[in-house]
């Protein structure tokens, strides 16, 4: 089996578990609902079990210019209506998104790469600012994630730049979604 369906099956059981938390924000839920999404088309892109590459980058972009925005506003602002609302979540999501497929057609390759670095990064500086270590060491692990998988970071033959980026997404989920837990939501 490929590396790649491995740690994307991990990163996808990591994202069950954070959506099916009941004490979750609903943004946070819708964040990791679209890197889910993402983790189970790579899994079955990388077992063979149905290729479907279009559609795997399509989540991943998504992820990216929607997902990761979402993500740090839910911690950024966790007492918004945007973290708090499903309504207003989706809202958040959906125009993000829009943004993310107008570069694409403008053929901005970077916008996906730059909001999502922004996004992370921004979250890093948050939990520095506030003091939350838990906080600081998941929005980290998401920096990393992204770096390594930028650098093109791998171990042939065993690990993948796209390894590094979902066990390092995983890890960063699982503590910022523990932070958000142990914060009340």
């Amino acid at each position: 089996m490929n590396s790649l369906a491995v740690t994307d099956s991990l990163l996808l059981l990591v994202t069950i578990v954070v959506f099916s938390g009941s004490k979750n924000s609903p943004s946070l839920r819708i964040s990791v609902a679209i890197f889910g999404a993402a983790a189970l088309l790579g899994v079955l892109r990388f077992t063979g079990l149905l290729p479907l590459p279009q559609m795997h980058s399509f989540f991943s972009g998504l992820g990216a210019t929607a997902a990761y925005p979402l993500l740090a506003a839910t911690f950024i602002w966790s007492g918004s209506v945007v973290a708090q609302r499903w309504r207003f979540a989706s809202i958040f999501f959906v125009i993000a998104g829009a943004f993310g497929l107008i570069a694409s057609a403008l053929e901005f390759a970077l916008w996906g790469n730059l909001v999502a670095l922004v996004s992370v990064t921004a979250l890093l500086i948050h939990g520095i600012r506030v003091r939350n270590v838990q906080a600081s060491m998941g929005a980290a692990a998401l920096l990393v994630a992204l770096i390594l998988f930028a650098s093109k970071a791998a171990l042939p033959p065993y690990l993948q730049p796209g390894d590094f980026l979902h066990v390092f997404m995983a890890l960063g989920l699982m503590l910022l979604s523990r932070k958000a837990s142990l914060a009340g939501g």
